[in-house]
């Protein structure tokens, strides 16, 4: 534990303050965005829990196609392999959090429920295990002792410098990070945990994540969150962790999405007011020539699927857009407005008797 016992060499630049204040400026409209999504808060919030658990997906590199990903993501299907097992647990373990993102709580038994959470028909995750010198014993052996002792020495320095107020959230959450990594808390995948325990910390401070997918965020920007990791890494045994790459690289994560947020709130003001399968038709006459359902979903997250299905066989049947290929791989296109049936190029003058 050599990142929290040595807060004291963090240094705030003015470019991360700035950037700071403004994301603490943004935190304090989050009561406006509560009462504005109250009525679809349980459907967005599920979608959310969809995104985060597919992008997380991706980010792990599991050996699935991104059609299996998406349906393992939004249905209860039974795992297939090791890999899905992963997915349908990771999938268990955020919409947790998601349905109670205040109720984390900085105790090992939240981290070792996670860990028999992720093990159900995959692979047994424990606290892993170190050697001590055994004082008692006359020869000097040595004893093996439970790295759960780690994790309640890492969790107490946290939450003792919390509670000094001495030092900002973010900077506190990244050094929590680097000292959890570095100790090698479990048997394996502790790489797993340590993302789903990131989401679960920011999420409970944050409450944009509970609209805005922090997985999808993160896998956009991955290879840096995983530059700023080495970086934060390279001098941890020295006792002076440079971490602060990553809080920067969090900071931007809140900032990008509470600009998401803002968007989503204005297009949630906007289809209030009007009819909803009209909103989706104006999406699919501005948007691009070629989509999927998938693409609708994704910019109306509170509007079922069967009102998206309902507004497409109207549009098919207006001759507006035609279906491309069947089953998860279908496509749906525009038609071009001359092309459209029961439309036919009239001359201005022209006229029967």
């Amino acid at each position: 534990m050599k990142a929290l016992s040595n807060l004291k060499r963090l240094q705030v630049s003015s470019d991360y303050l700035i950037s700071l204040i403004k994301v603490y400026e943004n935190k304090g409209k989050e009561f406006y965005y509560d009462k504005l999504f109250k009525t679809d808060e349980e459907v967005l919030k599920v979608k959310t829990s969809e995104e985060n658990t597919f992008y997380l997906g991706k980010i792990l590199n599991l050996e699935l196609t991104d059609a299996r990903l998406r349906l393992l993501s939004r249905r209860n299907n039974k795992p297939k392999n090791k890999d899905e097992a992963l997915l349908v647990n990771i999938k268990s373990a955020l919409s947790s959090i998601q349905r109670n993102p205040k109720g984390f709580e900085y105790l090992e038994n939240e981290f070792d429920n996670l860990a028999k959470m992720l093990s159900k028909k995959y692979e047994q995750i424990t606290f892993n295990k170190r050697e001590v010198k055994d004082n008692k014993d006359l020869f000097n052996s040595s004893k093996m002792v439970s790295k759960r002792d780690d994790l309640t020495n890492i969790l107490n320095e946290f939450k003792i410098q919390q509670k000094t107020n001495q030092y900002e959230l973010i900077q506190l959450v990244t050094n929590f990070l680097i000292d959890y990594l570095e100790s090698d808390i479990f048997t394996s995948d502790n790489d797993i945990i340590s993302l789903i325990i990131l989401y679960a910390i920011i999420i409970k401070e944050f409450s944009v994540f509970k609209y805005i997918p922090f997985f999808e965020l993160l896998y956009k920007s991955y290879s840096h969150y995983q530059k700023a990791l080495n970086e934060a890494k390279y001098y941890y045994d020295t006792g002076f962790p440079n971490t602060d790459s990553l809080s920067i690289f969090l900071v931007n994560i809140l900032s990008d999405a509470y600009n998401r947020l803002d968007r989503l709130g204005s297009q949630y003001s906007f289809e209030k007011t009007m009819n909803k399968s009209d909103s989706i038709e104006a999406t699919i006459l501005k948007g691009k020539e070629i989509f999927s359902k998938n693409d609708l979903r994704l910019k109306h997250p509170t509007v079922s699927v069967v009102t998206i299905d309902r507004t497409l066989a109207r549009l098919k049947d207006e001759g507006v857009i035609r279906l491309i290929g069947k089953g998860r791989s279908a496509k749906w296109q525009k038609i071009d407005e001359k092309e459209r049936k029961g439309i036919k190029q009239l001359d201005i003058f022209y006229f029967t008797e």
